[in-house]
């Protein structure tokens, strides 16, 4: 027969013959109702044999969550994504390790949590941290890359092509990242970026037009800055590095401080740096174009004050061997992930240098995370609400494409990058960090 039965009325008719069949003894019995079910909703008899036996839900029917019930449920979700907003949103096998302390730092705020919810924060896995948190993730705008500079002074410094192998604190990558907006023309804010290699130990710094006394003035307010002596610094090829300036600054010291270069338009040769340039400071700035000398100051604080909280409360995944299988590239890392703070202790420990470590340990007592935190995020807002108030009432300082010619009158003004981009900003990054 044509069936014209609508869905609804065949799960109906499928309930009633269901109670049927469950109730029908004898194979002859059955399979008279298998055959009436098949001619009334046309179905293939296989299907409906499981249809009729329960082994298959009813078309259209709501489906039945299987599995077992939720360990992690709604109830721990949010503390565990407030600490992971406040501890700048590492992924589960970095924010593990350290979440013991930053659950310290939040039940002093927010007062102690429930027995059951405090447990479940303390066994989670790395992985299930990931799951939980999946829906709360977002993409990050993808990073500039500036085309590297050559310039002089490269015979005073040898290259360094082979891979870091230090057992020790002291070595130092270097580089400068650019707060141009994507055109290299006129004034604007540089910053400094230092990674120690062995520990991950990280100083920021900002300078004005990167010149070359100015960066090597900015380089020795991050050295002090360093809970260690330096063993060696290893550049780009830079102008703002390759001067006598940056070179008079490491002579005559006792022990010597060993200066080394990358290789011209390698930048896998600074890897560490390299990285770090948007963990440190792509990250918080953004990359909007800042170019009011009266920001140097206030961003040289803040970001003062964000390499010392990375340093101290953000874990880092340090690389422990890189092996090559025919085309494969093996990568091991550290089981236990740790600050620079916490691998510069152990270390020391081991030394049996225990001054340091309690210089360490007494750094950590006297600074709160979340209270770090929050005052990162003041001091983020203050620089943008100070841009904002110094684009509104000041000319750029980008000089006209051709110096020597005026402008036409009409004409649009041309930059070296005339390619449009979308870039974060410091109001853009801000108001993320808000609406998160």
């Amino acid at each position: 027969m044509d069936v014209t039965m609508s869905q609804n009325s065949k799960n109906e008719y499928l309930k009633k013959m269901r109670w049927r069949y469950a109730r029908r003894t004898g194979k002859a019995g059955k399979s008279a109702l298998i055959d009436e079910f098949c001619e009334v909703c046309g179905y293939e008899r296989k299907y409906a044999i499981k249809l009729l036996g329960g082994r298959r839900r009813a078309p259209g029917a709501t489906k039945r969550k299987v599995g077992r019930k939720a360990t992690y449920d709604q109830t721990m979700a949010p503390k565990l994504k407030e600490i992971w907003m406040l501890a700048e949103q590492p992924c589960g096998k970095r924010l593990k390790p350290v979440l013991p302390i930053w659950l310290r730092s939040y039940e002093k705020r927010h007062g102690r949590l429930g027995s059951l919810v405090r447990s479940k924060l303390l066994k989670i896995s790395p992985a299930q941290i990931d799951r939980v948190l999946a829906p709360y993730r977002a993409e990050q705008p993808k990073r500039a890359v500036l085309p590297p500079r050559n310039n002089a002074l490269k015979e005073a410094t040898p290259v360094r092509a082979e891979t870091w192998n230090v057992n020790q604190p002291g070595w130092l990558e270097c580089d400068t990242v650019a707060h141009c907006g994507g055109a290299m023309d006129g004034s604007f804010l540089w910053s400094l970026c230092g990674v120690d290699i062995f520990s991950g130990w990280t100083e920021v710094g900002v300078v004005w037009n990167c010149g070359q006394h100015a960066v090597c003035e900015r380089f020795g307010d991050l050295e002090r800055r360093l809970p260690f002596p330096l063993k060696g610094v290893d550049t780009d090829n830079g102008g703002e590095f390759l001067n006598w300036h940056f070179h008079r600054h490491f002579q005559d010291r006792d022990p010597a401080v060993e200066l080394t270069r990358s290789r011209p338009y390698r930048k896998n040769d600074q890897a560490y740096v390299e990285q770090k340039n948007y963990t440190h400071v792509r990250q918080l700035l953004g990359y909007d174009r800042l170019e009011h000398e009266e920001l140097v100051k206030p961003i040289d604080q803040l970001l003062e004050l964000w390499s010392k909280w990375r340093n101290l409360y953000s874990v880092t995944m340090k690389q422990q061997s890189r092996t090559r299988q025919g085309s494969r590239l093996i990568r091991r890392h550290e089981k236990t992930p740790q600050t620079p703070c916490q691998r510069l202790m152990d270390y020391w420990r081991e030394q049996g240098d225990k001054k340091r470590v309690n210089k360490l340990k007494s750094m950590m007592k006297e600074n709160d995370p979340i209270a770090m935190k929050e005052e990162i995020e003041r001091r983020l807002a203050e620089v943008a609400r100070q841009k904002a108030r110094l684009e509104s009432g000041a000319p750029s300082s980008r000089p006209s494409p051709l110096r020597s010619e005026e402008r036409e009158e009409g004409a649009e003004p041309q930059t070296t990058n005339p390619k449009k981009t979308k870039r974060a900003s410091v109001s853009s990054v801000l108001s993320q960090r808000q609406a998160a």
